[in-house]
């Protein structure tokens, strides 16, 4: 995998994170639109969603400070050696 593989990945991670943080909140605040069950699971699944979008952006920050050559080390370990 490469560093910039690896950031992309981050990137719609987070995008996707925070549509369902947005489809949670607008289920959560309008009870009566979409239900009360579905209301109510929402309102459980912020506190979720806030913890993996806080993971996503320490992960991109962590993998933006590793250098592009240790991927590339990394990547290379499964490979197996020739001869």
């Amino acid at each position: 995998m490469k560093k910039e593989e690896a950031i992309d990945g981050l990137e719609r991670a987070g995008q996707t994170i925070n549509e369902l943080y947005a489809k949670a909140w607008a289920t959560a605040l309008y009870p009566t639109q979409y239900g009360w069950g579905p209301s109510i699971a929402s309102m459980g699944a912020i506190p979720l969603l806030s913890v993996a979008s806080i993971g996503q952006m320490v992960s991109a920050a962590i993998v933006d400070q590793v250098p592009a050559d240790v991927f590339d080390r990394l990547s290379n370990i499964a490979r197996p050696r020739e001869p």
